[in-house]
């Protein structure tokens, strides 16, 4: 008798849709998401420093002080989420900072007190 299998069918190892069961499956969304959230724990990281550079202030109270909501906030320091850009501009004009340290962390033109609390 003979087999009527396919030429290039491997009876050793088992599939699932085509991939060997033991494949390495990487997803690329989540890799995007997780270089996101480096960058956004960076920038968190850079307004942090601005409040404890400029006050004494709890998170709740800095965020308080410029009508940002408290979950909010935290979620920007925390690098859950990216902080607006109209709410970046804000921090920058009230604290003389610029967009470019804020998302990017050019230290350029940016105090010497903040500079020491990154």
């Amino acid at each position: 008798m003979i087999n009527s299998y396919p030429h290039k069918v491997d009876l050793c190892n088992t599939t699932i849709c085509g991939l060997l069961n033991n494949s390495q499956i990487v997803n690329l969304n989540l890799m995007n998401e997780a270089d996101n959230q480096t960058q956004y724990f960076q920038i968190g990281r850079r307004l942090a420093a601005v409040r404890i550079a400029e006050s004494s202030m709890s998170q709740k109270e800095w965020a308080e002080k410029h009508s940002f909501g408290t979950t909010q906030y935290n979620n920007w320091e925390k690098g859950t989420r990216r902080i607006t850009v109209d709410e970046a501009e804000r921090l920058c004009v009230l604290y003389g900072l610029t967009l470019d340290f804020i998302y990017r962390g050019n230290l350029s033109g940016i105090s010497e007190k903040i500079k020491n609390s990154l």
